[in-house]
């Protein structure tokens, strides 16, 4: 298992250059860049410049729903495809996947982790900075959906930060996890993405920083989610 204190870069340049490289293949165009980083055992990769002709078509027909729905099915049969390889050459097990996209900026993110992964390591803030974005969350959460029981904050590099939420699931949504109907939750999660996005200028003023992207993934089957907050 490699130690997160452990030379590695050679390996995510390996990664990301073969993830490009499978992109391609499946969606016929690749990113104009992939960034890998590695943190307590989880992989997560920040594209930029990645929609596909197809995409841009049904982006311009007003159909966002139908276009992130095309690409979480193709995503999902890549994360297959690159998560073994990964795993090897980490030397780690990586068997969840998340992911959010941002068609506006044409950015995107990608979180690969195990059930063994390490407590989130390497991310200590200020007080204040943490208090007042938990305060936001909790704000918002209260407002649209559900309060989370725990919050967690994590830096994966310096202009990215990730902020991990368990306990999120209303009882009729685990209903509808059970019962297959994930495509009704993934649009509650776009319109709940919005409002977040909506508040950028407020997180920019939290972070002294200005948010670029915002991404956010609902790990249903494990009651929790990920907010990414992408900074310039």
């Amino acid at each position: 298992m490699k130690n997160i204190n452990t030379p590695y870069q050679e390996d995510l340049l390996q990664l990301s250059s073969n993830l490009s490289k499978l992109l391609k293949r499946r969606f016929g165009k690749g990113p104009e860049s992939c960034f890998v980083t590695l943190n307590s055992n989880r992989l997560a990769v920040y594209l930029r410049n990645y929609i596909t002709p197809a995409e841009e078509v049904l982006i311009e027909n007003k159909n966002v729903h139908l276009a992130k729905r095309f690409r979480s099915a193709v995503m999902d049969h890549v994360f297959l495809e690159f998560a073994p390889e990964a795993s090897s050459i980490l030397q780690i097990t990586l068997d969840t996947f998340n992911h959010d996209w941002d068609y506006e900026t044409n950015t995107g993110i990608l979180l690969l982790e195990g059930k063994n992964s390490n407590k989130w390591v390497g991310s200590a803030f200020e007080t204040s900075l943490k208090e007042s974005l938990f305060e936001e969350i909790i704000r918002i959460s209260a407002e649209v959906h559900k309060v989370p029981q725990s919050i967690e904050m994590i830096k994966l590099n310096q202009n990215i930060v990730a902020v991990e939420s368990k306990g999120i699931m209303l009882q009729i949504e685990n209903i509808l996890v059970e019962k297959g109907h994930l495509d009704l939750l993934q649009e509650q999660t776009i319109e709940i993405k919005n409002i977040y996005l909506n508040q950028k200028s407020v997180f920019t003023k939290i972070f002294g920083r200005k948010v670029e992207s915002i991404f956010i993934s609902w790990d249903y089957k494990n009651d929790r989610s990920y907010i990414f907050f992408c900074l310039k």
